[in-house]
């Protein structure tokens, strides 16, 4: 991870509702939806990163998993991928701090959703996992 890039984490959360999977998915002001997550301080890991991302954009307490779910490069920007589960036990909704809105999308219904081309990448690759 010494290449110069700077390093990114993002999370992809899939919950069951009514038993149908949705993902979670935060709007930036542009317009474009993404997975939550942000850039990972000097010394920090990927899961102590992840974890802070999730309070400061969503609010809500994570656990990360161990395997990363995809990984890609964007310019100046390797960005890592995890699955990661939103703790239930603190009865805290997600909520927007740093974007303009985050929802729960069918993973079913999700077409037309605009998303930069890493996170359409990531999400397929959730829609195949969980179909």
């Amino acid at each position: 991870m010494g290449n110069g890039l700077i390093q990114v984490v993002a999370g992809i959360n899939v919950k069951y509702i009514n038993n149908t999977p949705h993902v979670l998915l935060g709007l930036k002001p542009n317009g474009i939806w993404e997975f939550p997550g942000g850039k990972v301080n000097p010394g920090e890991s990927h899961h102590e990163a992840m974890e802070r991302e999730w309070i400061e954009e969503i609010g809500v307490m994570v656990f990360v998993d161990e395997q990363r779910f995809g990984h890609a490069r964007n310019g100046a920007y390797e960005v890592w991928f995890y699955e990661v589960e939103v703790d239930e036990y603190d009865n805290i909704e997600p909520m927007a701090k740093e974007h303009v809105d985050v929802k729960y999308f069918r993973l079913d219904e999700i077409d037309g959703i605009e998303l930069n081309q890493i996170n359409k990448i990531m999400l397929d690759k959730a829609i195949n996992k969980y179909k």
